[in-house]
């Protein structure tokens, strides 16, 4: 199967590190062009390898983020792929809930999401054809202790997607969420540290944690030509973890 995305457009949320990064290089190498938005004020040093990757910084967080990521998507006259991979979280029990932490939290993971799909969904709508894809996660569908405000985001998000995908349907905008589960990161390995890797490995069965390079071909084969059909669905790419 021979994917290209030549004389896309894609943008990619929080593509500065991470999935992120690798999602928006895959694309890059298979022919888009492709522009990261990220929280900094200067771009990442990696992308000074490809000239075919642009990026332009957008707080979610600011009063005129809505402003922000209207004029970006007017600045590149639309896209034809959509990535909404921007993310937070923040570990808390119920309990411990700090208000701030709740707003940000669904602000950025869900609220952003849905309002950078329709803006983005236009041009596409204009053209009859386009991809869009939420990230989310297996806490969209499963949880784990002091996970609330994240996995109400998540959640939301899959079932955002659902009704994104009925409304643009006829237009020929294919919509769908990818929630990977654990991701061998630096977040990841910094949250669970040596010994919570190794035992989260154990509860996984294919016996370890993912890699990006596992997570990255799924959302390329969802927003290529070989996808005609598939839209409106959660993928979940979580080595099995979630089957137990």
């Amino acid at each position: 199967m021979n994917i290209k995305f030549k004389n896309q457009k894609v943008l990619v949320t929080g593509g500065t590190r991470g999935i992120g990064q690798k999602i928006a290089q895959e694309f890059s190498d298979h022919g888009a062009d492709v522009v990261i938005t990220g929280t900094k004020d200067i771009a990442p040093n990696w992308i000074e390898d490809t000239s075919k990757i642009t990026y332009e910084k957008l707080e979610i967080s600011t009063n005129d983020w809505h402003k922000d990521i209207t004029h970006i998507i007017e600045k590149y006259k639309g896209f034809d792929i959509c990535i909404n991979n921007a993310g937070i979280n923040k570990v808390s029990k119920i309990n411990e809930l700090e208000k701030d932490d709740l707003d940000r939290i669904l602000l950025t993971n869900l609220n952003a999401p849905i309002y950078i799909a329709s803006k983005v969904s236009k041009e596409m709508i204009k053209n009859r054809h386009g991809y869009i894809i939420n990230i989310g996660s297996i806490f969209g569908t499963v949880s784990k202790q002091a996970r609330n405000p994240y996995t109400a985001s998540k959640a939301g998000l899959i079932g955002a997607t659902k009704t994104m995908a009925i409304d643009l349907g006829e237009y020929g905008v294919l919509v769908n969420s990818v929630s990977p589960g654990f991701v061998d990161t630096e977040l990841t390995r910094k949250v669970l540290g040596e010994k919570g890797m190794k035992e989260m490995s154990e509860r996984i069965p294919l016996k370890r944690l993912a890699k990006v390079d596992d997570i990255v071909p799924t959302i390329l084969f969802l927003c290529s030509e070989y996808n005609t059909y598939i839209t409106g669905q959660n993928i979940t790419v979580d080595g099995g973890f979630t089957l137990e």
